[in-house]
């Protein structure tokens, strides 16, 4: 475990497990150095009335790497609530937002809708339940050129109406903003030999869509016009792909790994490259992700304990030189996913309920649903990654 930890210095997983191993075999010095490890990071689990390092309490290098963490893992709550809805099963995966109307939107991976709500904090249905066969909503993208609203779709057991021919179906659909109307319907073709999640979409200055596919893994298009998705690239890097941010000149785009980082895309020449990441930033288990003034702002639920962060980027736009915290704040976002950029301010969807339900979409033993609610975040006072 030791040197799994020392290969993925970043991996959560890894310096968790060195540490409780090094409890284990009462090496205190070595605990001690994998929990300042993760608390250089700011990620980890509470170590402290931990009964796996009850042996090593007292020791003063263990205390003092235990409070370390501690401090470098507590609530940073610099979030408000921006949206509720009080429907506790909507179980909200994106949310998107569209500046004409000034209306907000929140898809269901479970009940297989999209809610509007307007300015005067009206909420409808935009997209019915599982109208015109849409499945889970996983992410969501508006194209205000276009008057779009893309939505990546995912049929999956924890739907209501699932059934077993339902599997396998991934798609994406397009929805006229001002009219709600169904505009295009793009299923991607049936393949039994492999399992497919669309998770997050988006578009491109020129119209063309771009969705990812976390389990092929694949990056997919739907060309401006097209009628049918295309397999725009698969990597050895690829391998849980999740959210997308296309760079402000077009050039490329970005894309989340859970495993393996953050890597952009070049979409001319289709070349693959993993972000350099300074040595006390970790860029592993992000979910949504959007550029904000030549920065990425990504929600990183794929960590302990999860929360907003804003990576700044060298110049040449190909390296990490630091992260920010942005928000941190478990007492509303227990399980925060996706979200969007309006403006200076960051917006995500903050109770998605995934741990509440089984993969079955069996209410889970034991827990509390709360209404769905999204979280802002301002930008614009921040350090905007200034040297």
């Amino acid at each position: 475990m030791r040197r799994a930890a020392e290969l993925w210095p970043t991996q959560q997983v890894y310096i968790e497990g060195a540490a409780s191993l090094a409890a284990v075999a009462r090496d205190t010095a070595d605990a001690a150095r994998w929990i300042n490890r993760l608390a250089e990071l700011g990620i980890g689990s509470a170590v402290a009335g931990d009964t796996g390092y009850r042996a090593l309490v007292g020791a003063k290098v263990f205390d003092d790497a235990a409070t370390r963490l501690a401090a470098a893992t507590a609530p940073v709550a610099r979030s408000a609530v921006r949206l509720t809805l009080a429907d506790t099963v909507l179980h909200p995966e994106g949310v998107a937002y569209d500046a004409r109307s000034g209306r907000w939107f929140v898809g269901s991976v479970r009940q297989r809708r999209v809610v509007a709500v307007s300015r005067d904090g009206m909420v409808r249905d935009f997209v019915g339940p599982a109208a015109d066969g849409i499945a889970g909503v996983f992410g969501m993208a508006v194209d205000s050129v276009r008057r779009t609203l893309w939505v990546a779709t995912t049929a999956l057991p924890r739907m209501e109406g699932f059934v077993a021919t339902d599997s396998g179906r991934v798609g994406v659909f397009g929805y006229d903003l001002d009219s709600g109307r169904l505009r295009r319907a793009v299923w991607a073709p049936r393949d039994s030999s492999t399992a497919h999640t669309f998770g997050d979409v988006t578009v491109a200055a020129n119209g063309d869509v771009y969705v990812s596919d976390s389990q092929a893994p694949w990056l997919l298009r739907l060309p401006n016009g097209g009628d049918s998705l295309v397999r725009f690239l698969s990597h050895p890097l690829f391998r849980s792909l999740q959210g997308m941010a296309i760079t402000a000149d077009g050039a490329a785009v970005y894309v989340a790994d859970y495993s393996h980082g953050l890597l952009r895309v070049d979409l001319a020449t289709r070349s693959v490259v993993a972000l350099r990441v300074a040595a006390n930033v970790t860029a592993l288990g992000v979910d949504g992700l959007y550029v904000h003034r030549g920065a990425l702002i990504g929600v990183q639920n794929g960590i302990t304990p999860a929360r907003l962060v804003r990576f700044c980027l060298d110049a040449d736009g190909r390296g990490i030189r630091r992260a920010e915290l942005l928000d941190r704040n478990p007492a509303l976002a227990d399980e925060p996913t996706l979200g969007t950029i309006v403006g200076d301010s960051a917006f995500y969807v903050a109770t998605s309920q995934w741990d509440k339900f089984d993969d079955a979409g069996r209410r889970a033993a034991g827990t509390t649903l709360r209404p769905a609610s999204v979280l802002g975040v301002a930008l614009e006072s921040r350090s905007a990654c200034r040297p």
